[in-house]
Protein backbone atom coordinates (compact mmCIF):
# COMPACT_ATOMS: atom_id res chain seq x y z
CA UNK A 1 0.00 0.00 0.00
CA UNK A 2 1.32 3.28 -0.95
CA UNK A 3 0.38 6.38 1.01
CA UNK A 4 0.84 9.86 -0.20
CA UNK A 5 1.12 12.61 2.29
CA UNK A 6 0.59 16.23 1.61
CA UNK A 7 2.22 18.95 3.58
CA UNK A 8 0.04 20.40 6.37
CA UNK A 9 0.58 23.89 5.14
CA UNK A 10 -0.29 25.29 1.81
CA UNK A 11 1.11 28.53 0.51
CA UNK A 12 -1.33 31.46 0.65
CA UNK A 13 -2.20 33.21 -2.56
CA UNK A 14 -0.58 36.62 -2.94
CA UNK A 15 -2.67 39.47 -1.40
CA UNK A 16 -5.10 41.20 -3.72
CA UNK A 17 -4.03 44.75 -4.27
CA UNK A 18 -6.82 47.15 -4.90
CA UNK A 19 -6.18 49.75 -7.43
CA UNK A 20 -8.28 52.88 -7.36
CA UNK A 21 -10.01 54.70 -4.55
CA UNK A 22 -11.46 53.35 -1.37
CA UNK A 23 -15.16 53.60 -0.66
CA UNK A 24 -14.50 56.23 1.97
CA UNK A 25 -12.52 58.38 -0.46
CA UNK A 26 -15.23 58.03 -3.10
CA UNK A 27 -17.90 59.00 -0.54
CA UNK A 28 -15.95 62.09 0.48
CA UNK A 29 -15.47 63.10 -3.15
CA UNK A 30 -19.19 62.66 -3.86
CA UNK A 31 -20.12 64.80 -0.83
CA UNK A 32 -17.68 67.52 -1.90
CA UNK A 33 -18.99 67.45 -5.48
CA UNK A 34 -22.61 67.70 -4.33
CA UNK A 35 -21.73 70.58 -2.00
CA UNK A 36 -20.00 72.43 -4.83
CA UNK A 37 -22.90 71.91 -7.21
CA UNK A 38 -25.50 72.94 -4.64
CA UNK A 39 -23.41 75.90 -3.50
CA UNK A 40 -22.87 77.00 -7.07
CA UNK A 41 -26.56 76.56 -7.77
CA UNK A 42 -27.37 78.70 -4.75
CA UNK A 43 -25.04 81.43 -5.94
CA UNK A 44 -26.50 81.23 -9.44
CA UNK A 45 -30.03 81.42 -8.04
CA UNK A 46 -29.07 84.42 -5.89
CA UNK A 47 -27.48 86.22 -8.83
CA UNK A 48 -30.49 85.51 -11.03
CA UNK A 49 -32.81 86.89 -8.36
CA UNK A 50 -30.64 89.99 -7.98
CA UNK A 51 -30.76 90.58 -11.74
CA UNK A 52 -34.54 90.34 -11.57
CA UNK A 53 -35.15 92.60 -8.55
CA UNK A 54 -32.12 94.90 -8.77
CA UNK A 55 -33.34 97.15 -11.61
CA UNK A 56 -36.84 97.51 -10.06
CA UNK A 57 -35.26 98.42 -6.74
CA UNK A 58 -32.92 100.89 -8.42
CA UNK A 59 -35.76 102.64 -10.25
CA UNK A 60 -37.63 103.05 -6.96
CA UNK A 61 -34.53 104.38 -5.21
CA UNK A 62 -34.02 106.92 -8.01
CA UNK A 63 -37.69 107.95 -7.82
CA UNK A 64 -37.52 108.43 -4.03
CA UNK A 65 -34.19 110.27 -4.34
CA UNK A 66 -35.77 112.67 -6.86
CA UNK A 67 -38.63 113.33 -4.43
CA UNK A 68 -36.17 113.85 -1.54
CA UNK A 69 -34.23 116.38 -3.59
CA UNK A 70 -37.43 118.22 -4.53
CA UNK A 71 -36.97 117.29 -8.17
CA UNK A 72 -40.59 116.42 -8.96
CA UNK A 73 -39.98 116.88 -12.70
CA UNK A 74 -37.41 114.05 -12.75
CA UNK A 75 -39.67 111.90 -10.56
CA UNK A 76 -42.55 112.49 -13.00
CA UNK A 77 -40.37 111.24 -15.86
CA UNK A 78 -40.04 107.90 -14.01
CA UNK A 79 -43.82 107.33 -14.00
CA UNK A 80 -45.49 104.79 -16.26
CA UNK A 81 -47.59 105.89 -19.23
CA UNK A 82 -50.87 105.03 -17.50
CA UNK A 83 -50.10 107.22 -14.50
CA UNK A 84 -48.85 110.07 -16.70
CA UNK A 85 -52.10 109.87 -18.65
CA UNK A 86 -54.13 110.25 -15.43
CA UNK A 87 -51.91 112.86 -13.73
CA UNK A 88 -50.46 115.82 -15.60
CA UNK A 89 -46.92 117.00 -14.92
CA UNK A 90 -48.23 120.23 -13.33
CA UNK A 91 -50.67 118.35 -11.08
CA UNK A 92 -47.93 115.93 -10.00
CA UNK A 93 -45.49 118.73 -9.19
CA UNK A 94 -48.20 120.54 -7.23
CA UNK A 95 -49.15 117.34 -5.38
CA UNK A 96 -45.53 116.60 -4.44
CA UNK A 97 -45.08 120.18 -3.18
CA UNK A 98 -48.10 119.73 -0.90
CA UNK A 99 -46.72 116.50 0.62
CA UNK A 100 -44.31 116.40 3.57
CA UNK A 101 -40.75 116.00 2.33
CA UNK A 102 -39.03 112.61 2.59
CA UNK A 103 -36.14 112.78 5.05
CA UNK A 104 -34.92 109.18 4.63
CA UNK A 105 -36.10 105.83 3.36
CA UNK A 106 -35.42 102.14 3.65
CA UNK A 107 -36.32 99.58 0.99
CA UNK A 108 -37.93 96.66 2.82
CA UNK A 109 -38.93 94.25 0.07
CA UNK A 110 -38.87 93.87 -3.70
CA UNK A 111 -41.08 91.40 -5.56
CA UNK A 112 -40.97 90.86 -9.31
CA UNK A 113 -43.54 88.80 -11.17
CA UNK A 114 -44.03 87.71 -14.75
CA UNK A 115 -47.60 86.68 -15.46
CA UNK A 116 -48.27 85.69 -19.06
CA UNK A 117 -45.42 87.88 -20.25
CA UNK A 118 -46.54 90.96 -18.29
CA UNK A 119 -43.67 91.87 -15.97
CA UNK A 120 -44.45 93.91 -12.88
CA UNK A 121 -42.97 94.58 -9.47
CA UNK A 122 -43.85 95.95 -6.08
CA UNK A 123 -41.31 97.68 -3.87
CA UNK A 124 -42.17 98.18 -0.21
CA UNK A 125 -40.35 101.05 1.47
CA UNK A 126 -40.47 102.88 4.78
CA UNK A 127 -40.42 106.61 4.08
CA UNK A 128 -39.47 108.79 7.04
CA UNK A 129 -41.03 112.19 6.51
CA UNK A 130 -39.91 115.58 7.87
CA UNK A 131 -42.61 115.29 10.52
CA UNK A 132 -40.99 112.10 11.82
CA UNK A 133 -43.90 109.99 10.63
CA UNK A 134 -42.87 106.75 8.90
CA UNK A 135 -45.04 105.97 5.88
CA UNK A 136 -45.00 102.32 4.85
CA UNK A 137 -45.47 102.81 1.13
CA UNK A 138 -45.68 100.25 -1.66
CA UNK A 139 -44.55 101.37 -5.09
CA UNK A 140 -46.08 99.41 -7.97
CA UNK A 141 -43.87 99.20 -11.05
CA UNK A 142 -44.33 97.96 -14.60
CA UNK A 143 -41.83 97.34 -17.33
CA UNK A 144 -42.33 99.58 -20.36
CA UNK A 145 -39.97 99.56 -23.30
CA UNK A 146 -37.48 97.51 -21.30
CA UNK A 147 -37.38 100.01 -18.41
CA UNK A 148 -39.03 99.94 -15.01
CA UNK A 149 -41.60 102.70 -14.39
CA UNK A 150 -43.40 103.67 -11.18
CA UNK A 151 -47.18 103.29 -11.51
CA UNK A 152 -50.38 103.68 -9.58
CA UNK A 153 -50.47 106.07 -6.62
CA UNK A 154 -46.79 106.98 -6.71
CA UNK A 155 -46.55 109.08 -3.53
Amino acid sequence: MITVTTPAWQPLPPPVRRTGLSRRTVSILVVVAVALVCGGGGVLLYRTAQRAVGPARQTTVEFITDLQAGNATAAYDRLCNGTRTRISRAAFIQGVAAQPRIRSYKIEQVKVSDINGKVSATVAANLTLDSGFVDQHTFPLVKEGGQWRVCGQPY
